[in-house]
């Protein structure tokens, strides 16, 4: 996942930055000058929203949680090596966001960015974090369409390297941007959403190897699978080595924990 991650931020051409429209909402929305006390970072990856946040809200305390302990450790290196003295607001857990490890109305705000459509029951998920907010907490999450990066589903399926990859379930199907929002509002109180459109150029076949061979809907061959320089001569093969755009729609579900 982080080598994905890495090869989706290098693509970026458009749209806002993540943890920056995180963070802003999230200060448009506390009652404290200096923000929130405490802020979960669910589901935090490799630690960039929560490097955000530190530096938005420098008196905050963050915890940043994650069910994979090589993501926490991948976390934990980024976060000591950009916030160097900071470093020690940042506590991390292991932990699934079914069953967090936290009492009732522990923390002021909660951010679950690109998280919730990795479970079949985002609502467990999304009552889970309600459970963990004070009343009038704010909680981010964060999600993108089921349609995002379609273009390199059509890429692979024009160019045989996997015949059927527009034709599975979207990653994201589960809490996709159109259904998100009805899921929080079962256990928040929905006060907006917003849709951002972000767009994405892979420089070559190089570049777009090292994120297709990422992604697990993908029924690549196996010598390709395992091997992304191999897919990338596949794909210089195949359709050259020319850049291509690919979209996601980003959307933010801003909510409250109601009395």
């Amino acid at each position: 996942m982080a080598r994905r991650s890495n090869a989706l931020l290098a693509a970026k051409v458009g749209g806002r930055h993540v943890g920056e429209m995180i963070a802003g909402l999230l200060a448009a929305r506390t009652n404290r000058v200096d923000g929130p006390e405490l802020i979960a970072d669910i589901g935090c990856g490799t630690g960039r929203p929560a490097r955000t946040l530190a530096r938005r809200f420098p008196r905050a305390e963050i915890l940043a949680i994650d069910a994979s302990a090589p993501m926490l450790r991948e976390a934990r290196t980024h976060l000591r090596h950009h916030l160097a003295e900071d470093a020690h607001r940042i506590s991390y857990l292991q932990a699934d966001f079914h069953r967090l490890p936290l009492g009732e109305a522990n923390c002021q705000a909660a951010v679950a960015a690109f998280c919730l459509y990795h479970t079949p029951h985002p609502t467990k998920a999304v009552a889970e974090i309600a459970r963990t907010l004070v009343i009038g907490g704010t909680a981010i999450l964060v999600t993108k369409s089921a349609d995002s990066y379609h273009e390199l589903d059509e890429l692979l399926a024009a160019t045989g390297l996997d015949p059927h990859a527009t034709t599975r379930p979207s990653l994201y199907a589960s809490a996709s941007s159109t259904v998100l929002p009805a899921q929080v509002a079962t256990a928040l109180t929905v006060e907006s959403v917003i849709s951002d459109h972000h767009v994405f150029c892979f420089r070559d076949a190089r570049h777009l190897a090292a994120y297709l061979s990422t992604v697990p809907k993908y029924e690549l061959a196996a010598p390709l699978r395992s091997d992304p320089q191999a897919l990338s001569g596949e794909l210089r093969r195949r359709r050259g080595n020319g850049p291509l755009l690919t979209t996601s729609t980003i959307t933010y579900v801003i909510a409250r924990r109601s009395p």
